[in-house]
């Protein structure tokens, strides 16, 4: 009997996962014929000779232009070039990361799948650098560049570097948020803000629509790492998702202005804070989760709406209603 159930219980895994692949959209690339190739300035620059990098300066600036700008003088790319600091930096993304072949090849079927949602007609550059340990950029996204600083995604490697952090902050330090930060920071930039006076429903939905849309433009990706969860806590928002909804609605906190709770559930923190004892299993940011959770259903409702359509969508209350969510 032991043996029957297990079987079931093997073959019922297998359906539902079976299930969610089916469910997948299925994006076509063959037609997007543009490869991306990733600028590595990290490595052009740090493997000069520091003795005459302003006699190689010319070359890089040809090859790397937007990092340099007419304003910027020889003096400070020689002090770059002999910054211990940065050179040490070097050394560890070089270990890390190698010749980035697998995030090559993930970033270059990321960009692909933005050509796919929204047009070729703005191709995209990426450029990786390092930053000196520049916490609060760790990719920036200005059209039609993209800026990655390997030297903020080191995991254990740069313990010593990210000491200083809060512990919830040296886990967003991981190699395997790269490619997911990049997806974040182009998707962000597409999605409409919503207008003032935000409602906290209002903010959970605008951020739920960017995760929604960075998970698109992933080939794949656990929800966890969607939104940089440590699995207990994305296993505990899983466990108890009823429970904090209900919360939200007795409280009648979603079409609440304030900012304080803009700042307990939405902005970025080690836990999220309903003022229980248990706070401190939950994940910060929790709002975020919810939000995703609510556009997920509304587009499971609503499969034939276009891309464009939906994410100009700004009625929360709307589109709450429309998602039919029940956790």
């Amino acid at each position: 009997m032991m043996r029957f159930l297990r079987l079931l219980f093997m073959m019922t895994t297998l359906f539902m996962v079976a299930i969610s692949c089916e469910d997948r959209p299925k994006v076509n690339l063959s037609k997007i014929s543009i490869d991306t190739e990733i600028q590595r300035f990290d490595r052009a620059f740090y493997n000069t000779d520091s003795s005459k990098v302003l006699e190689e300066l010319a070359e890089l600036q040809r090859n790397y232009a937007p990092f340099f700008s007419t304003e910027t003088e020889a003096i400070f790319w020689r002090n770059q070039r002999k910054d211990a600091l940065q050179n040490e930096l070097f050394k560890k993304t070089e270990a890390v990361f190698g010749d980035m072949t697998s995030e090559s090849e993930k970033l270059n079927n990321l960009i692909k799948r933005y050509y796919y949602y929204f047009g070729t007609k703005d191709t995209l550059e990426v450029y990786t650098y390092l930053s000196r340990l520049d916490f609060n950029f760790p990719v920036v996204y200005a059209k039609p560049y993209v800026f990655v600083a390997l030297d903020l995604y080191l995991g254990e490697a740069g313990a010593k570097f990210y000491s200083g952090l809060p512990l919830y902050l040296q886990y967003d330090r991981q190699p395997a948020f790269l490619t997911r930060d990049v997806a974040f920071a182009i998707a962000e930039a597409q999605v409409p803000p919503p207008k003032n006076p935000m409602s906290l429903l209002d903010a959970m939905v605008y951020k739920g629509k960017i995760l929604k849309l960075t998970e698109m433009l992933l080939e794949e990706v656990e929800e966890s790492t969607l939104l940089r969860y440590p699995p207990k806590k994305h296993a505990f928002s899983v466990d108890h998702e009823k429970d904090m909804w209900i919360y939200f609605i007795e409280q009648e906190l979603l079409f609440d202005t304030s900012d304080e709770l803009k700042r307990r559930f939405i902005e970025v923190a080690p836990f999220s804070k309903f003022r229980t004892q248990i706070d401190a299993e939950t994940p910060g940011q929790i709002g975020w989760w919810f939000g995703y959770r609510i556009v997920d259903s509304w587009l499971e409702e609503y499969p034939e709406m276009a891309l464009q359509d939906w994410l100009k969508e700004l009625d929360s209350r709307k589109i709450l209603k429309l998602s039919q969510y029940k956790p």
